[in-house]
């Protein structure tokens, strides 16, 4: 059995619990043995799992990684779901914290969205354990016609929270837009993980300079969020490290041209080539917003681009069957051997 202790799949949406119920859903649909374990019940599971077992820990439940695996006590395998480290997020560049680093070493596997975090994996922590790459799903690709609709329509997708940058890009089309300029901005994600921090954001649109151009939808389900992208023609990021970039991948897919902060894995979603462009802070966004709706004809030829290199669809079936077939191989040659035996690299065990 594979256990998923994570939070819950309908609270806050974030990209982590999108990931989370999705992959549960097709692994379950696909008959694969997963169920999802609330943090609060997992210590009698821990203490009473077989060895075939594996324990997923979302990255969100770091600090009670160690106790965790302790509960195991070498019977059961123990892997992070590592979503994100909040030390990437406050010091790209710097050190992991203690907490983090004790968890990285302690676990027995790793699952990862991206290739960044799997490099983030292979740095920082010892060699020999799994670490499974699982890419996120995509949408499909909706036809449209060219060419763009005028004005610029931009989404953000981002809860409102320090790390997504949504103060910084307010604070600074306050000071750059002027009256002749025709923009808008939805920004679309909850309020509820950081009240302060929501309240600054929401008193920041209420600038003479942004009150008729940005909105603020709150939290929405998938659907209706990816039907809002679809009808936008540009998405904005502000957030200074991506794991993945669930929103960035999905506007790739949907053919939207990107204009987004570097960090983490920014860099691989986004390129001139798919009419994206990766800038190195909130100003700077917000510079190459406003510059794009000044010139509607490379903001046409952007968007033409997008359209033309849009990624494929990549149904969360398949996602599910990434994860099976990368863990199958692992499951079978470790088990009744406990974890800690069996060397393993990147391409399987040894």
């Amino acid at each position: 059995m594979h256990w998923f202790i994570v939070p819950d799949l309908d609270g806050p949406i974030s990209g982590g619990t999108r990931f989370n119920r999705l992959l549960l859903e097709a692994l379950v649909e696909s008959g694969w043995p997963a169920r999802v374990l609330p943090l609060q019940d997992a210590r009698p599971v821990l203490a009473c799992a077989e060895a075939t077992d594996c324990f997923w820990v979302d990255s969100l439940y770091i600090d009670q990684v160690p106790a965790l695996v302790h509960t195991a006590g070498g019977v059961a395998w123990v892997g992070l779901l590592l979503h994100y480290l909040p030390s990437l997020v406050a010091r790209p560049d710097g050190p992991l914290g203690v907490a983090e680093t004790v968890a990285l070493d302690v676990v027995d596997a790793f699952l990862v969205p991206s290739a960044f975090m799997h490099d983030v994996v292979r740095r920082c922590t010892r060699a020999g354990r799994p670490i499974v790459q699982v890419e996120p799903g995509r949408p499909r690709q909706p036809a449209r016609s060219l060419p763009v609709p005028s004005p610029v329509r931009a989404v953000m997708v981002a809860n409102l929270l320090p790390g997504k940058g949504v103060a910084a890009l307010l604070t600074d089309l306050s000071d750059r837009l002027l009256p002749a300029d025709v923009f808008q901005l939805t920004i679309i994600g909850g309020s509820s993980l950081d009240s302060g921090y929501a309240r600054r954001c929401l008193t920041l649109a209420e600038h003479p300079a942004l009150a008729a151009r940005v909105h603020f939808t709150g939290a929405l389900p998938a659907e209706e969020t990816l039907s809002r992208m679809a009808g936008s023609n540009l998405l904005a990021s502000a957030s200074v490290m991506e794991s993945y970039g669930m929103a960035l991948a999905e506007a790739r897919t949907l053919g939207l041209p990107v204009v987004a902060v570097a960090g983490g894995n920014v860099a691989t979603l986004v390129s001139p080539a798919s009419g994206g462009e990766v800038v190195a802070d909130a100003r700077a966004l917000g510079a190459a917003c406003v510059a794009l709706a000044r010139d509607p004809g490379q903001h046409q030829a952007r968007w033409a681009r997008a359209y033309q290199n849009a990624l494929p669809a990549w149904s969360w079936r398949r996602v599910a069957q990434t994860f099976m077939v990368q863990v199958s191989a692992w499951v079978k040659h470790a088990a009744g051997s406990g974890p800690e035996k069996g060397a393993w690299h990147d391409g399987g065990p040894a």
